[in-house]
């Protein structure tokens, strides 16, 4: 059978791993865009060290790259919100390349984007390709607490709970939460200083995988502080105490009439040293379970490139986490 052709859209620690891991799935890398003077005209291999050229130099024109190219996917890795990114999905999509996106709000976009997701829905129906956002929220924002529920008699509530250290993200990220920040400067208590929360697309998505409608959803926000000071090597200095390291948010859908609770808690804290997820369903039977994991990102570039063949399958359009099949891990890829 013949390789999956792809391209890399956004070069940075995210992309670079990605690079890595698709060429030990056995995918042909045929295309990748980035927008920093310091990578674009470079080979892509040098610049993921990868440790030889590949034949591909980076380019930072989008359209020209892809005119013609006839990739079957696009890896993108370039921001955590659907607005910021959506006209690299759209380019993506214009020139026929299915796309996932690691993006936290592309997991469930209806509810904080619902007119880009729409536009982008109908793009890529229109031609022929799929779209999902896949990455750390696949499996331990929604996909484990699936699994359990599936072994319940009835479900009466859900509470999870992430714990992450944006430090190995990316700089943007950090400036966007307010690390580093006097919290006088960032009032984060009504949730409103930053853009949605990712939380907000983790419980909608589990709603929907309980078939549940989307319901009333609130997010409470409040800055973690820094008690003693903390290096950050992506705002390059040192966070004094006193300072914001990272943000709390809780996202609540209140239950309707027979419906369970479900409460996702987020903290994103550079402080943070063990990161995790724990579920707690509370019903009959009674589950709960945490996992732990090596700081860094492979579990997030992990479940975005084991997603790509399910992708390639799927109908159409924006898929959805709940229309998807577990994910599962390949050692090689090839087209379904």
């Amino acid at each position: 059978m013949k390789p999956i052709t792809a391209v890399v859209f956004g070069v940075g620690v995210m992309g670079q791993d990605m690079t890595r891991l698709l060429l030990e799935r056995g995918v042909s890398i045929v295309g990748a865009v980035a927008r920093s003077p310091e990578k674009v005209g470079r080979d892509l291999g040098r610049v993921a060290g990868v440790g030889r050229d590949l034949g591909v130099l980076i380019s930072s024109d989008a359209d020209k790259l892809l005119a013609g190219l006839g990739a079957d996917v696009a890896v993108i890795a370039v921001d955590s919100y659907l607005d910021s990114h959506a006209e690299h999905i759209a380019t993506c999509v214009r020139h026929g390349l299915n796309v996932v996106t690691i993006a936290e709000e592309a997991f469930h976009p209806w509810g904080t984007a619902p007119e880009t997701a729409a536009r982008l829905d109908a793009l890529a129906r229109q031609h022929g390709v799929t779209i999902y956002g896949g990455g750390h929220q696949d499996i331990f924002w929604a996909g484990i607490g699936g699994l359990l529920m599936g072994a319940s008699h009835r479900v009466d509530e859900v509470r999870w709970r992430t714990d992450f250290n944006p430090e190995g993200l990316s700089r943007e990220l950090l400036l966007e939460m307010g690390i580093g920040c006097d919290p006088s400067e960032l009032p984060v208590d009504d949730g409103q200083a930053r853009p949605p929360s990712f939380g907000i697309a983790a419980v909608d998505a589990v709603a929907a995988h309980l078939g549940l409608p989307r319901g009333t959803v609130s997010v409470h926000s409040e800055p973690v502080i820094g008690t003693e000071p903390i290096y950050s090597a992506a705002l390059r200095r040192e966070v004094p105490p006193g300072q914001i390291v990272g943000v709390r948010d809780t996202v609540r859908r209140d239950e309707g009439p027979g419906e369970p609770l479900l409460e996702f808690t987020m903290i994103g804290s550079i402080s943070a040293l063990e990161p995790g997820d724990s579920w707690q369903v509370i019903g009959k039977p009674g589950f709960k379970l945490s996992s732990r994991y090596t700081p860094g990102h492979d579990q997030v570039t992990g479940q975005a490139v084991n997603r790509i063949p399910d992708v390639l399958a799927a109908a159409p359009g924006w898929a959805a986490f709940d229309s998807l099949p577990p994910l599962r891990y390949r050692r090689t890829f090839s087209r379904p």
